[in-house]
């Protein structure tokens, strides 16, 4: 937009690095004059570049041809002045949205110090402002694959053994603290993470000192002439580093042994003025006029950089700590509105969430019922036909002993026939027969008494079965029953819910106006407790957040390859162990008077 154009103008946030031309035939770079077969190394460029633009421009043009060639013009913009505090001055959400990729880029290509414990958490912030909640994503259908995303320096990798799927599951549980957070907030909470390491927005340049800069004014005059005629062979000649020179919003820094403990410290408001001639850099105090030093930068055009970052942030310095322009004030009023809204938009879509939520768990728990009756129907109708069955067997059963007991009384009565042909033939033998036919016609009474009874148990069990069937018919009746108006139900409250949401959309107030006062209590009771239970679950998040913290510098702690642990790494640990941070360094290096500083940085 055109305010933060303006703004950006007016801080000198963003600027266009050095263009690099190249061609076909050759390649041309718009270097120091001074130093042209030097590689090109900008100073401020930290990351890749991510876009190329391709321009046609006219080419050396001859008297008897013209022709155009296309050449490619590389542009690298980034942030040339951080802010001292990230909150509030990042205003604008474009502004801060360009300031976090460009740490996030300087954090993963390891220009900032970043530890792995630190930078997991990064990681996990990084998601959440990507992607949103982790639940979400693990309801919906989408995946998000966590090989493809640049999460982590390659450093995490080397330095720790952990595997990438260890890595990733330990910022998986740190994304779930993460609930509820915004794109803004978890952008927001990434940079004042950020903001407390070691080498957030600092700038460095190796430097070479000047011995016995801080002399008396007659010293100098004596030994002016020797000391040109030794800057001209140290300009010809090729300056070895002793220093790092670091400069950001707060002031200048000199380090020694590692750009995270700053062995000096000079704030803005120290600094008197800053000068610059080719290569040779003079930084003067406000304390005394002879309170200088002086030194030496690898080529003219890195000590004209050092001069106006120098300039530039002391500018910014003095003017953070005036009154903000009208400009300023409108912009941080309008952003404020926004947020206002935005947070009054979020606050009523969380409600309107958590109502469809509560709806949803309802609905869930009333199909839970139904199915649990649907299921205790299916039971029963399992029961019936188990019941069912038995009895048809048991009925087959009776069948087949009737007719085996018809089919054994039948050959009874056969023999009974013979017995009596018998007797007829032998009279003797007819008693001894008449006793048989008595015995058998008693074993058949018997007999057909036990046919009969078969036959009514039969005929008992044929009723009991088809009472059987008209009882599962009737429960298969009404388990249908209960699944038709189980959908119905489910139908007409999905109609209610959809129509009840279409109906708040479609009343969702367009303008920013403020409500009309209700002086209700209920109201503000339920806001209250809402808001304290908001309170709660985030400061429970917190803590959980801190004992995972805890737990992922133990695995590291424990898992680190000490082979592969760099300088830098040493002197972290070595901070931790001790007790400093990044704040407590610099008050250390500010300790004492400004000569005593300067007196410091001589004997270095």
């Amino acid at each position: 937009t055109s305010h933060e154009l303006n703004w950006l103008q007016l801080n000198r946030t963003i600027i266009s690095e050095s263009i690099e031309i190249s061609s076909n035939s050759n390649s041309l770079k718009t270097l120091d004059s001074h130093n042209t077969t030097d590689n090109f190394n900008p100073h401020l460029l930290r990351s890749p570049p991510t876009s190329v633009s391709t321009l046609s421009l006219p080419s050396a043009t001859n008297n008897s041809s013209r022709q155009c060639s296309k050449v490619t013009i590389e542009l690298y913009l980034a942030v040339k002045f951080c802010p001292e505090d990230i909150t509030y001055e990042l205003i604008q959400d474009i502004t801060r949205r360009l300031f976090y990729l460009q740490v996030k880029q300087d954090i993963l290509n390891m220009n900032i110090y970043c530890p792995p414990d630190t930078a997991a958490h990064l990681a996990s912030l990084s998601l959440q402002a990507k992607f949103g909640d982790y639940e979400q994503i693990e309801s919906s259908s989408e995946s998000v694959n966590l090989e493809n995303e640049a999460l982590l320096p390659l450093t995490c990798f080397q330095k720790i053994e952990l595997s990438r799927s260890d890595w990733f599951a330990r910022i998986i549980a740190l994304w779930r603290t993460h609930a509820l957070l915004t794109r803004e907030e978890a952008e927001m909470s990434y940079l004042k993470h950020a903001q407390d390491l070691d080498m957030f927005g600092l700038s460095f340049f190796e430097i070479s000192k000047m011995h016995g800069a801080q002399r008396s004014a007659s010293q100098q005059k004596q030994t002016m002439k020797s000391t040109d005629q030794q800057q001209e062979q140290l300009d010809q000649s090729t300056i070895a580093p002793e220093l790092w020179l670091g400069i950001d919003s707060l002031g200048i820094r000199f380090y020694k042994k590692n750009k995270l403990r700053p062995e000096v410290f000079f704030s803005w408001c120290d600094v008197k003025s800053v000068t610059a001639h080719d290569k040779k850099v003079i930084l003067n105090l406000m304390t005394d006029k002879h309170a200088t030093f002086a030194f030496y930068a690898r080529k003219s055009s890195v000590s004209k950089e050092i001069l106006d970052l120098a300039l530039g942030n002391h500018e910014l310095y003095m003017r953070r700590r005036q009154e903000q322009s009208i400009e300023i004030q409108q912009m941080r009023y309008f952003e404020e509105q926004q947020q206002k809204e935005k947070m009054r938009l979020l606050t009523q879509e969380r409600k309107l969430r958590l109502q469809v939520e509560k709806q949803r768990d309802e609905i869930e728990s009333k199909c839970i019922d139904y199915q649990q009756q649907m299921k205790e129907v299916h039971e029963t109708l399992l029961k019936y036909q188990e019941a069912t069955e038995l009895l048809a067997r048991k009925a087959h059963v009776n069948s087949e002993e009737a007719r085996l007991q018809a089919a054994r009384a039948l050959e009874i009565e056969a023999q009974l026939e013979r017995c009596k042909y018998e007797i007829s033939r032998n009279e003797e033998e007819k008693r001894l027969y008449a006793r048989q036919i008595h015995e058998c016609e008693q074993v058949i009474s018997t007999l057909v008494n036990d046919s009969i009874k078969t036959r009514k148990e039969a005929d008992e069990l044929k009723l009991e079965v088809s009472k059987w069937r008209v009882a599962e018919a009737a429960a298969r009746e009404n388990f249908l029953n209960i699944t038709q108006h189980n959908q119905s139900v489910a139908i007409s409250n999905a109609t209610t819910h959809t129509q009840h949401n279409l109906a708040s959309s479609s009343t969702r107030p367009t303008t920013v106006s403020p409500p009309p006062y209700r002086p209700i209590k209920k109201t503000q009771e339920s806001n209250s407790t809402d808001e304290r239970a908001h309170f709660l679950e985030k400061q429970h998040k917190q803590t959980q957040l801190a004992l995972q913290l805890q737990d992922l510098k133990n695995v590291i702690q424990s898992k680190k390859i000490e082979e592969q642990q760099t300088s830098l790494d040493k002197a972290y640990e070595e901070s931790v162990a001790i007790g400093e941070n990044k704040y407590s360094t610099i008050q250390k290096a500010q300790s004492g008077t400004a000569l005593r500083r300067m007196a410091m940085l001589q004997d270095l």
